[in-house]
């Protein structure tokens, strides 16, 4: 009957309204979430072109300290590198959120993946007199691309060795759950406040204890890592 059909075109309309209400909704916090990401860029780069602007002219006006150019030279560059890692980083951060990054998903053995990052961060371990136990479940096959994998198992454990103090214990470990494949790595010898744990995922995100720029991080890498990893794969970072 008439008013039947009425009832139900109402009631469609009405779920119509509700998911372009949602798309709408979803639409305003994607577009919020992007201001804040470059706002937060514009901050972070903000820093380092100071630095360099007032090294620089200190050193062309003659002043003090600054008549060492040799040495705020050196200082100049390694500020210069800081922004061209952050540039890097971000252009990275705009490319895979634009979908302009090709995935090359294949078979990969997760625990070699680890124990070749391991072995190629054997170095900054060492630097920082920190211990590394490893318990790899071997032949851990998952479908990923590689080189994304790779980039986020790098930021977690060098994030680890970074912000631990000297003589830490870091703990990685890789298994099985269900049908996920998971990454554990769990360091020592400081801990994150629960306040900072829903945000560490965040673009330039930093538990305030941790924001001294003398480690040379970004805030990125976290995030990065987020964005990098596959679907059947979980990575955990336990402090």
């Amino acid at each position: 009957c008439i008013r039947d059909r009425l009832s139900s075109a109402l009631s469609e309309l009405k779920q119509a309204n509700d998911a372009l209400r949602g798309e709408m909704e979803q639409a305003r916090e994607l577009e919020r979430q992007r201001l804040a990401f470059f706002s937060a860029a514009s901050h972070e780069l903000k820093t380092p072109v100071t630095i360099l602007k007032g090294q620089l002219t200190g050193m062309l006006d003659g002043v003090d300290v600054y008549r060492d150019r040799d040495k705020y030279l050196a200082r100049s560059l390694q500020v210069t590198g800081r922004m061209e890692a952050l540039v890097q980083e971000i252009l990275m951060v705009s490319r895979m959120e634009s979908g302009s990054t090709a995935f090359h998903p294949s078979p990969l053995d997760l625990s070699e993946l680890v124990r070749q990052q391991l072995e190629l961060d054997r170095e900054l371990f060492a630097q920082r007199q920190m211990r590394v136990q490893a318990r790899l479940t071997p032949l851990l096959t998952l479908r990923a691309d590689t080189a994304m994998l790779a980039k986020a198992v790098e930021n977690v454990l060098s994030n680890a060795a970074l912000y631990s103090p000297a003589g830490a214990l870091v703990q990685v470990q890789t298994r099985l759950e269900g049908a996920q494949a998971v990454l554990t790595v769990e360091n020592t010898g400081v801990q994150i406040g629960d306040a900072a744990l829903p945000h560490l995922f965040d673009a330039f995100y930093r538990e305030e204890q941790s924001r001294n720029r003398k480690s040379g991080g970004s805030g990125l890498g976290l995030y990065l890592s987020l964005i990098h990893i596959s679907e059947p794969t979980r990575l955990r970072c336990i402090s």
